[in-house]
């Protein structure tokens, strides 16, 4: 036993330094996987918080930038339908949801929505509908101006509602904008307050000389109301129900037979007042200049009595829900021609 004694100490000394490698070895492994795992959640933290972000973000750019490419295609589409006359029917595709993250992120679905201008009656007092606030309309006319005592005068003057086309993207990684395809305007809002006229409607005002000009478009649109919100396409069908125009030739004459200027006045009852305000004013501001009681006058109405031009903020941010009116008048014009086309817009509400 004296002999054996020491051995056992030696072999307990060598299990005890096998067992002490081993339980080393086991805590390496043990911090390696948690530094593994606090890398790799620190690296999708980043993902999380940095690059799925911009990642969404792209999306939702591309989407909205594919929404402003399909607006301004059907409007250039309605556009060569009352201006060639030949197009009777015109479709359009539409994208309505974004691209996603897998597992990540959902796409972003956007609302298409086909909206009576009227949903009440339009019931007109001398040309403007009785509730300003609830009804979309143009109006265009030819009228004679001063002096004309004595003078051969057939005026012209044609008012309708309209319905009109909005899009309304809900981003959630990028600011939320809504367009709205109202007569032959594209327009944007964007945190409402921010309005802008994507695409112009046909309504031009030029000067050579002492003559003024202008080239303008009744674009009325009819149809079914109807919404849709879901991943997939819809295609928007523009279809000619009928074509006319209007021209200032021979209307306005001294008894003589001599042309003579005279007045003509738009009335727009719009949504995105502020984006129509800035495009009818800039436009006009730059082809007869400085606004005066003989050049040309824009003023706006709202259904609590006059608005307050330029539009104030407020103004901006309640035209997105409500409908403001804006009436240009061009003073001294000698000629005009006018374009119009009353038109049925649809698109399927459910299926792709």
């Amino acid at each position: 036993m004296g002999v054996r004694g020491p051995e056992r100490t030696r072999s307990g000394f060598r299990r005890h330094r096998r067992r002490l490698r081993s339980s080393r070895r086991g805590v390496v492994a043990v911090v390696g996987t948690l530094l593994a795992l606090l890398v790799f959640f620190a690296l999708f933290g980043v993902f999380l918080t940095q690059y799925l972000p911009l990642w969404m973000e792209e999306n939702e750019s591309q989407l909205s930038t594919q929404a402003q490419t399909s607006l301004a295609t059907l409007k250039s589409g309605i556009d060569d339908q009352y201006l060639f006359g030949n197009i009777p029917s015109y479709s359009v595709p539409f994208t309505l949801n974004s691209q996603s993250v897998p597992l990540l992120a959902q796409p972003t679905i956007a609302t298409m929505s086909y909206i009576s201008g009227c949903p009440g009656g339009f019931y007109p007092t001398n040309g403007t509908p009785r509730e300003i606030s609830a009804c979309e309309f143009q109006r265009l006319s030819f009228t004679t101006g001063a002096g004309a005592s004595g003078s051969q005068n057939h005026p012209f003057s044609q008012t309708l509602p309209t319905d009109y086309l909005e899009l309304s993207l809900p981003d959630r990684y990028y600011p939320p904008v809504t367009y709205f395809l109202e007569m032959d305007g594209i327009t944007q809002a964007q945190s409402n307050s921010h309005q802008s006229m994507l695409a112009p409607p046909l309504f031009n005002v030029s000067k050579t000389g002492t003559s003024v000009s202008v080239l303008a478009s009744l674009v009325y649109f009819l149809g079914a109301s109807t919404s849709f919100a879901g991943v997939g396409s819809k295609s928007v069908t523009s279809s000619v129900l009928s074509l006319s125009n209007a021209s200032s030739t021979s209307r306005f004459l001294t008894p003589t037979g001599t042309p003579r200027t005279f007045n003509v006045t738009l009335t727009v009852g719009v949504h995105e007042v502020c984006a129509w305000y800035n495009y009818l004013y800039n436009m006009t501001l730059a082809a007869l200049g400085p606004s005066s009681s003989t050049t040309w006058m824009l003023t706006g109405a709202q259904s609590s009595g006059a608005l307050t031009l330029p539009p104030s903020y407020t103004v901006c941010d309640n035209s997105v829900y409500v409908v403001n009116d804006l009436t240009l008048t061009v003073f001294g014009v000698s000629s005009a021609y006018a374009y119009i086309s009353q038109n049925v817009l649809t698109f399927n509400a459910g299926g792709l």
